[in-house]
């Protein structure tokens, strides 16, 4: 019997990166959860730009109001797009995966990295950890050189350049832990942290967790104030009930 389903939700279209999240989820939940897992129907195939993220955030928040059967939702991007217009839209729970691991990695140490994808995206990371009150726990955010697309444990390039930033961020800057900011990562961080020896964290794994427990302790999101349903937005209207 079905007990927990989490929605988890990938705002690009690359179905194999959905397919390799939802493994990792799964892994972590027990045997009673279900991950019913979505892609976006269109978009972008990777998520790197500002533009990108304006452009996934409508297809984010479609698939959320489409959901309306699953427990808790987990948005499988590292950018979080349309987190909290989705937390205005649903009374579920609903966790970005760029938040969890962010919660994850500063509570497993002091000092942290954050390994990215290109070199375009550390600005937006860089304001990221600003607005969670992180930058000063986190001692840099490293650009490994491989796109979004090119992610997973299969890619042995990929798995090697997060090995090799991964010993240059505890070296060199004295990182205790590491952050992967890219779902495509997520399958690699359990070898990764084997391989490294320390604590790396992916917000797929942890995220999913984190959505479970949420509904297990009776959490929904709250309809008072910022989360309030949005009757006022014209064509937008809410899923009250679930």
């Amino acid at each position: 019997m079905i007990e927990f389903r989490l929605g988890l939700i990938n705002p690009n279209t690359n179905s194999e990166q959905t397919e390799a999240m939802r493994g990792v989820a799964e892994q972590v939940l027990d045997e009673k959860s279900e991950v019913v897992a979505a892609t976006a129907a269109r978009g972008p195939r990777s998520i790197e730009t500002a533009a990108d993220h304006v452009i996934a955030e409508p297809e984010t928040l479609a698939l959320v109001r489409s959901m309306t059967y699953v427990d808790a939702y987990l948005i499988a991007c590292f950018s979080d797009p349309a987190l909290d217009a989705a937390r205005e839209v649903t009374e579920a729970p609903v966790v970005g995966i760029g938040e969890a691991a962010y919660i994850a990695a500063a509570r497993m140490a002091k000092r942290f990295a954050v390994l990215t994808t290109l070199p375009r995206s550390v600005p937006e990371l860089e304001d990221a950890l600003d607005r969670q009150g992180l930058t000063r726990r986190c001692v840099g955010v490293i650009p490994m050189g491989v796109p979004v697309e090119e992610q997973g444990i299969e890619n042995e390039l990929a798995y090697a350049a997060i090995l090799e930033r991964g010993r240059a961020a505890i070296a060199e800057r004295g990182a205790e832990a590491l952050v992967l900011a890219c779902g495509g990562m997520a399958d690699s961080a359990r070898s990764a942290s084997r391989d490294l020896g320390v604590p790396v964290c992916d917000g797929v794994a942890f995220g999913a967790l984190l959505a479970y427990a949420l509904v297990r302790s009776g959490l929904r999101t709250s309809k008072v104030g910022a989360y309030a349903w949005p009757d006022s937005a014209p064509g937008v209207a809410s899923d009250r009930g679930h």
